[in-house]
């Protein structure tokens, strides 16, 4: 991660400065390393293994079908998994700090 001065705007999004945000949290920023890995280890161990026995029982493309499906659902999970917290300001009604 890059570093991240004091009084610059926190990488979260929420539209403090880091040091009243983030300053010496670094870890929930991001999710580890290791984590993400684990759990792509996992969602694709079950795509092959829902993709295996749908192939074996319905067919081959239901099977490569199944495994496709697993494998974009669980992508969205990890990807989306940390959503930018909620701003208290009223004049953002998405919640959201794109830099403005």
């Amino acid at each position: 991660m890059e570093a991240v001065g004091r009084n610059e705007p926190c990488p979260c999004g929420s539209g403090q400065k880091y040091k009243t945000c983030h300053l010496g949290k670094e870890e929930e920023l991001t999710m580890p390393p290791a984590k993400k890995q684990i759990i792509w280890a996992v969602i694709i161990a079950v795509a092959v293994a829902v993709g295996v026995y749908a192939g074996m029982t319905k067919g081959f493309e239901s099977g490569l079908g199944a495994a496709i499906g697993i494998l974009c659902l669980g992508g969205m999970v990890v990807v989306f998994r940390q959503p930018p917290p909620p701003k208290d300001d009223d004049n953002d009604p998405a919640g959201m700090n794109f830099g403005r």
